[in-house]
């Protein structure tokens, strides 16, 4: 099979058919989770608030999700507490019931996974508890608060090179900077694809039984080139955040916006992550740009609803945007804030495309059961014996630890001349390929701008294993260094050089690789 679009979806049908042992190749026309993936809230969450609209399954699905995620990725996700400030009692009694009924259904949310990753039940937090831990949180009429507890996802577009990798380790493939131009049915049976290599140029086909589009917002853009006729219409919501300065503290604050939307402010590696907007966009998903207006309209939001933060432009050391595919249900208001996050899959037999699959909808915490449900209708479809789902099971690469005390333990022993902090933020940020990144040679290390470092081991294990074709791939999507704001121009100078020597970079394309860079950190004007 050939899946299309190498985002979160697209990587978790990767993993599940590669451990079911599918011959199977991803394509993806940029990089790795360079779309909505990289334009999360930076999550992994039940969806408190889609009990509102009586989406019990979904919310359901979601918490067993959130819980398999810990099993088998446990250096991805950390818990992360919550706060709803509350000013009124009815209110209070509303969220009451809601937390009641999100507790139940997240009975079974610490089985089978480490103590790190424990899931606390949620309480109430007095008027001076809530005062004390959201010092900012607007106090007039303010009660308490609601805390309860999910994970944080501190690098999703790591954890989705982390699926890619794994699933390469067991026999998948996958290619990045491959550009799908024409999908064409064949008379028989199963498909040809054209596709354009962006990194050298050259054209080339692709015979295979079965298409899966999961392209997100792109979705039905593919759906036109193979000539499918779509069945439900895809709405795109944009949806856009700000890195700022550190504005909370350990716990994330929930804000209700001026149109009763909510806004999220984020703890994240010692800064603060303010998000997001959801508004329908009906232009070329292609031509998606963030726009300083927007960035300007999210900071007055916080200003206004955060008591004593007053954030300006200046404050904002890197945003990002993306877009969310949503499948339209004509009974649904025009807004997409309230719009359902279920996913939809589509088989196009009944249209004349048998073996054509397209993954609508959907959200990041459960994009690995939208993979298994695809993966046994694609096993429906294909005539021969495969194994069953074992992606609830088996850990990503960087996931056979039991827990993190036993796993820097044993890599101190291992790695006796390694520094104490080296060894405990590797061993945070990839878990158990640890063992493997510090065998690597010790080097240059540089300190990024929120006060973590970034050694040479893992640079190298990063640009020797990663895909990285782009300074931006590696700054951005694998290594997290440049999402916490610029580097020093000095140690990124640095960094360049060090990432050209080991892709054996000239100085023309170093420096068209800088400009890259610096260009993540300009918005749009307007």
């Amino acid at each position: 099979m050939v899946i299309i679009g190498g985002g979160i979806t697209g990587a978790n049908v990767l993993w599940d058919a590669s451990l079911r042992g599918y011959k199977v190749l991803l394509l993806e026309k940029n990089d790795y989770a360079s779309g909505t993936t990289q334009a999360t809230s930076k999550l992994i969450h039940g969806g408190l608030r889609y009990l509102k609209n009586l989406e019990f399954g979904l919310v359901r699905e979601s918490l067993r999700e959130r819980r398999i995620l810990a099993k088998i990725s446990p250096h991805a996700v950390r818990t992360l507490g919550f706060i709803v400030p509350l000013y009124s009692h009815t209110a209070r009694y509303i969220l009451k019931a809601g937390m009641e009924l999100y507790n139940l259904l997240s009975y079974d949310r610490n089985s089978d996974i480490s103590h790190d990753r424990f899931i606390p039940r949620y309480h109430w937090n007095s008027l001076a508890e809530t005062i004390y831990k959201t010092p900012s949180a607007n106090r007039e009429r303010l009660i308490g608060s609601y805390q309860y507890y999910d994970y944080a996802n501190i690098n999703p577009e790591r954890h989705t090179s982390e699926f890619i990798s794994s699933a390469k380790e067991r026999g998948g493939q996958a290619f990045n900077y491959a550009e799908v131009k024409f999908i064409r049915k064949q008379n028989k049976a199963g498909y040809i694809i054209g596709v354009h290599d962006k990194v050298t140029g050259k054209e080339k086909t692709i015979l295979c039984k079965t298409v899966v589009n999961s392209a997100g917002p792109w979705a039905d853009l593919i759906e036109s080139i193979a000539g499918v006729t779509q069945e439900k219409k895809l709405v795109r919501s944009k949806g856009i955040h700000a890195v700022v300065r550190n504005i909370c503290s350990k716990e994330c604050i929930i804000l209700q916006k001026k149109d009763g939307s909510h806004l999220f402010v984020i703890p994240w590696r010692n800064k603060t992550i303010i998000g997001t907007t959801d508004t329908k966009y009906e232009e070329d998903p292609n031509r998606f740009t963030v726009k300083e207006s927007e960035i300007l309209d999210l900071l007055e939001e916080v200003n206004r609803s955060f008591g004593f933060s007053t954030l300006t432009l200046k404050d904002v050391d890197y945003y990002y945007g993306g877009l969310r595919p949503l499948v339209e249900d004509p009974t649904e208001k025009s807004e997409t804030y309230s719009a359902s996050r279920k996913s939809e899959i589509m088989h196009y037999a009944g249209e004349g495309f048998p073996g054509f699959f397209s993954a609508l909808g959907g959200k990041y915490t459960t994009s690995r059961s939208v993979a298994e449900s695809l993966v046994d209708q694609i096993a429906e479809y294909l005539p021969n014996m495969v194994r069953p789902c074992s992606t609830h099971l088996e850990p990503l690469l960087g996931g056979h630890y039991d827990n993190l005390k036993t796993l820097t333990s044993a890599l101190e022993k291992k790695f006796t001349k390694a520094d104490g902090l080296k060894i405990e933020q590797i061993a945070n940020r990839y878990g158990s390929l640890a063992f493997k990144i510090l065998q690597n040679k010790s080097g240059a290390n540089f300190q990024l701008s929120n006060g973590e470092w970034i050694f040479e081991e893992e640079i190298f294990h990063i640009l020797e294993n990663d895909d990285i074709v782009s300074a931006t791939d590696f700054y951005f999507r694998r290594s997290g260094v440049g999402t916490v704001g610029a580097l020093d121009p000095k140690d990124n100078l640095l960094l360049l050089a060090r990432i050209a020597k080991q892709l054996s970079w000239d100085k023309k394309r170093t420096a068209l690789e800088a400009k890259l860079v610096a260009q993540r950190y300009i918005w749009a004007k307007g």
